[in-house]
């Protein structure tokens, strides 16, 4: 039985396509494709699709041949290798939160038991 490729995969093709014919190859965030251009309308429109089947037919599913967890890595990764995925806020807190403790000065860490023995013994 051939499996009939009607509406996922030609949506798919003309994204891959339009990302192989445009690409300038960076991924950071808004160099590559034009945020909101016809290629983040249409990965958004894709992401909506795969989500809608998702719903309606549940996360294990196959449409048109290819399970939903390929279609979404796919559509992940372009979406990621075209530039169109803005930094995660969390992501970029952390690396900040690490940079501003990196350069602290080593005697912050360091506890002397014996100038806190009183603590201890309740003398």
């Amino acid at each position: 039985m051939k499996v009939e490729k009607s509406f996922v995969t030609p949506k798919w093709l003309k994204i891959k396509a339009m990302y192989e014919a445009g690409t300038n190859g960076s991924s950071e965030y808004g160099t590559n494709f034009e945020i909101k251009g016809e290629l983040d309308e249409l990965c958004l429109e894709f992401i909506d699709m795969i989500g809608d089947i998702t719903h309606e037919m549940g996360f294990d599913a196959t449409v048109e041949g290819v399970h939903l967890n390929l279609w979404k890595e796919r559509i992940w990764s372009l979406v990621e290798n075209a530039g169109l995925l803005p930094n995660i806020a969390w992501k970029d807190e952390l690396e900040d939160e690490i940079e501003d403790t990196w350069n602290q000065e080593d005697d912050e860490f360091e506890y002397n038991i014996e100038d806190h023995e009183h603590e201890a013994y309740g003398a």
